[in-house]
């Protein structure tokens, strides 16, 4: 088959008018006027945005542009009506179309609140209910209680003997008032171990009366021994866990004001405890003085003697370094020979060669 010469006769060819729809049909008189509308309209604001570009002055240095600018300058004709303003942004994105970075993906966030506590690996009380562990802790449970409900009854016997937190008594009912300030919110602790009725607004204002002390301060400050420190008439003291270490002995509280009257008593007045305190303290100082002195004579001796053997002073020599002087070499049956000094009398193998 061969192409068809062309028809030169017919003339030029004619480009189809836009007034056809896409299927061939002519539009309406009211579809072409809309067409051709929209097409000026269009035209016209490509024109306009020519000629402003063309006319607007390069802004200063350091000078910010406006947001409409920004705005208008950053619009896409895709993007709907409300995404125009910027700050509507998460209505154009929501929160759950936000995918993570790609080295973010494998990320998995787990919600604690329903994992279970597996002890660390460790056989707990749960994976093995005949456990030894087990039987301690439901020493004395009833068999119609769950575990969960037995430390919970546990726990509040053990604040309800201690009286903290909820059990801690505010306003005694005997009617007993503060020694200060004769309030009825007294301290419990210090009713039932000391004795002492004092509330603990007036226990934070008198430090110097109501503080606590240690044993080691009784000791050093007021020269108590440890035989009146363990007396509980004399002195009843309050058992802490040590603040250091969990494993470390508790400590023993006392109430300065009872160690004080007591002190006095002992001492028979304060001038008397400051004069002991003073005697003590320089007989302290004189027997660390007297170690020292003793200390330093041996050393002295000793440097003396290692100095008198270095230079040859003992046993009546008047020489300084003692040299040997070896005399003759006296021969042996095995090759050996031996010689000694003709002072010190130190002999000496040689090998006779």
């Amino acid at each position: 088959m061969s192409t068809p010469p062309p028809d030169l006769t017919a003339g030029p060819p004619v480009t189809p008018s836009r007034h056809f729809s896409k299927a061939g049909a002519p539009l309406t008189p009211e579809q072409v006027r809309k067409l051709e509308t929209e097409r000026l309209k269009a035209k016209a604001l490509r024109e306009q945005k020519e000629q402003d570009a063309a006319t607007a002055a390069p802004l200063p240095r350091g000078t910010k542009r406006t947001f409409d600018s920004v705005a208008t300058s950053t619009i896409s004709p895709s993007k709907p009506e409300h995404a125009k303003n910027l700050r509507n942004a998460k209505d154009v994105r929501p929160i759950d179309s936000i995918r993570p970075a790609k080295k973010f993906q494998k990320y998995v966030e787990y919600d604690l609140s329903k994992m279970a506590d597996t002890k660390g690996g460790f056989i707990s009380v749960s994976d093995d209910p005949q456990s030894l562990l087990a039987a301690a802790e439901a020493a004395g449970k009833p068999s119609n209680m769950t575990l969960e409900d037995w430390d919970r009854q546990q726990l509040k016997k053990k604040l309800q003997k201690e009286k903290r937190g909820v059990f801690e008594p505010a306003i005694t009912q005997s009617g007993k008032k503060c020694f200060e300030c004769e309030s009825l919110e007294l301290d419990w602790s210090f009713l039932e171990v000391f004795g002492c009725r004092v509330c603990g607004k007036c226990k934070e204002k008198l430090p110097d009366k109501y503080s606590l002390l240690t044993k080691t301060e009784c000791r050093e400050d007021y020269l108590l021994t440890d035989p009146e420190l363990r007396d509980e008439e004399l002195l009843p003291h309050m058992d802490k866990p040590n603040p250091h270490k969990a494993n470390w002995a508790t400590m023993n509280l006392y109430l300065r004001y009872q160690v004080e009257e007591f002190a006095w008593k002992k001492w028979g007045s304060p001038e008397a405890l400051d004069a002991e305190y003073e005697r003590r303290t320089e007989e302290q100082k004189r027997r660390k003085e007297a170690k020292f002195q003793k200390r330093l004579l041996d050393l002295k001796k000793r440097t003396r003697v290692e100095t008198w053997k270095r230079n040859g002073k003992f046993e009546g020599s008047s020489k300084g370094k003692h040299v040997h002087e070896w005399g003759e070499l006296m021969g042996g049956s095995d090759g050996m020979g031996v010689k000694k000094c003709l002072e010190c009398g130190m002999e000496v193998e040689e090998m006779i060669i």
